[in-house]
């Protein structure tokens, strides 16, 4: 996958949200991302390549707990709207 698809995904689907607790887990980006590539047809990269991309970006990632997660960023979009529901199928 290109950088600029990563930007892409970062810019449509990642929101800053200072002071939010806890981040997004490795986890929960990388299901995000993936949602948001079925969504348009885009062939996913690895979970390595996006952390890179996102460090990139200058999102910044940290332990917590035996957690690693992205500081104060939150979803947004149709792709968190697809992620969340195909997490929990128990809200729909």
């Amino acid at each position: 996958m290109s950088g600029s698809n990563y930007c892409r995904f970062l810019s449509e689907c990642i929101v800053s949200v200072p002071g939010k607790q806890p981040g997004l887990g490795d986890d929960e980006m990388y299901g995000l991302y993936l949602s948001w590539c079925l969504l348009n047809s885009v062939e996913p990269g690895s979970a390595e390549a996006l952390s890179a991309a996102a460090a990139q970006e200058g999102h910044m990632r940290q332990d917590m707990g035996g957690r690693r997660e992205w500081r104060e960023l939150s979803m947004a979009g149709p792709a968190a709207v697809d992620y969340i529901l195909a997490s929990q199928p128990s809200l729909i």
